[in-house]
């Protein structure tokens, strides 16, 4: 017998270059302004999934072109296998058989190796027997995968000589199916292990960074606090090393903003008070030197008066006697504007009430009614005359510009502001008129002593909301 060598095939596998996009810098530019808008989470989180993604690749791309070599290895050995099968199954019937039946016995006698397919060319009937081979469940492969992974087909083929004739050829043909299709198994289920891994590492991550990050959200907080006006607010120490310092920068900003609101509000205090040592100076010069001049000259006009030799004479001190009168009213309106006289000397309480009796009596056609606790405590000088000046410029508004019948007043503290409510009846101010001098003033005294006015108006009156921070006496 006679037999031709079993030819071998190597596969190859030639990786089709992928094309790569170009990137000019512009858009290099606006995906890098794209990755700042993002959050430090997202964009942490974005490159934990980039890396991911890129280390799956790389392990698909390794064990698909290792798959393909074992695939391509296993083929060949079965190959090999199946024509030492053939060979020696033909060695074995050539002596039980005979020549002229043996070929169209021999598919009978063949049971395939995994991975191959053996077909019998009997050359007196011209046609190929394919050996049966038993069933194998071994699934199927994406097309995708089996083309990347398939080695090159593999042939093999046999002549057949009996007795110096040639009887046909059995051919060889290598089948891996049934290899691609467990290699399929196999990488799904370690891509499908590994992306799980990734994913739990990635949402890990994505814990430890987002718990890591926590404390940046409490200094935010505590800055949005900071610029909406309240300096007590503190980050205080964090444990995190790299997130300690900006908390300490933070408290030591509002330190040194809480001291500077201290040191503008003590300075804008000055400023008043030095403002109202001033007027209280001028009103006690009018009062002491300009009150007994012109008392003097009422008495001397009055004295000249009686003594005038002539009518004509008695008349023109009578004029400078009216003349002294009106200037000695001008004074007193003077001293009432630039300082009370009660203020400092009775309780704000009682000064106020006392105002309010005044006015009721002057004005008995219009309706004033107040809520001033008589046992309020003292406010420092400062906040007491601010506070008689809102009353005064208030109730006078209502009652010579509003034509006001009614007037409510309620003063009261709360553990850190005084607090004054004035509301009346009046025609109210008419749209986009500007505040009269007395407000503006009013309103800038307050501001300097860190206070706030409110004014509210329409056609059903008009309502003043004033508040002062609360501070001792003395």
């Amino acid at each position: 017998m006679s037999s031709a060598a079993v030819a071998k095939a190597h596969p190859t596998f030639t990786a089709k270059p992928r094309s790569a996009r170009p990137w000019t810098a512009r858009a290099g530019s606006a995906n890098l302004r794209g990755m700042i808008r993002l959050s430090l989470t997202t964009r942490v989180l974005l490159v934990i999934l980039v890396v991911q993604a890129l280390l799956l690749a790389t392990l698909a791309v390794a064990n698909i072109g290792h798959l393909r070599r074992e695939i391509a290895a296993e083929t060949r050995l079965a190959a090999q296998t199946a024509r030492s099968l053939v060979l020696a199954t033909i060695g074995t019937m050539q002596d039980a058989v005979p020549d002229d039946r043996l070929m169209a016995m021999l598919p009978e006698r063949l049971v395939p190796p995994r991975h191959t397919r053996i077909g019998v060319l009997d050359a007196r009937e011209a046609s190929i027997r394919q050996a049966a081979a038993p069933p194998e469940a071994h699934g199927t492969a994406p097309a995708w995968f089996a083309a990347l992974v398939k080695p090159e087909p593999q042939e093999t083929r046999l002549p057949v000589v009996l007795g110096g004739r040639p009887r046909g050829f059995v051919y060889i043909a290598a089948d891996p199916g049934a290899e691609i299709a467990a290699a399929w198994r196999g990488l799904r289920s370690t891509m499908a292990l590994t992306g799980a891994a990734a994913l739990l590492q990635a949402l890990l991550i994505l814990f430890a960074t987002r718990h890591a990050l926590r404390p940046v959200e409490g200094i935010a907080a505590r800055l949005s606090e900071l610029s909406r006006g309240d300096l007590s607010a503190r980050v205080g120490s964090l444990p995190q090393p790299d997130l300690a310092p900006l908390a300490a920068g933070v408290d030591r900003l509002a330190d040194t903003l809480e001291q500077a609101q201290a040191d503008r509000a003590r300075l804008q205090r000055q400023v008043i008070s030095r403002g109202d040592d001033e007027r209280k100076a001028i009103a006690r010069d009018l009062h002491d030197e300009m009150g007994p001049c012109l008392f003097g000259l009422r008495v001397e006009a009055d004295a000249l008066r009686k003594a005038a030799p002539s009518p004509a004479i008695a008349e023109h001190a009578a004029t400078i006697a009216t003349i002294a009168e009106e200037i000695a009213r001008v004074n007193r309106s003077l001293l009432d504007d630039l300082r009370p006289a009660a203020i400092g000397q009775l309780p704000l309480a009682t000064v106020l009430s006392d105002y309010l009796a005044d006015l009721s009596r002057r004005f008995p056609d219009t309706a004033i009614t107040s809520d001033i606790d008589p046992a309020l405590p003292e406010p420092d000088e400062a906040t007491a005359l601010t506070l008689f000046r809102i009353l005064q410029e208030g109730t006078t508004n209502a009652l010579r510009h509003a034509n006001a019948r009614e007037i409510e007043i309620r003063l009261w503290t709360d553990p850190a502001h005084w607090r004054m409510i004035l509301s009346d009846d009046g025609a109210g101010f008419a749209p986009g008129r500007r505040e009269g001098t007395g407000l503006t003033g009013m309103r800038e005294r307050i501001t300097l002593l860190g206070g706030m006015l409110r004014l509210s108006s329409d056609a059903n009156g008009t309502t003043i909301e004033a508040s002062l921070p609360r501070m001792q006496a003395g």
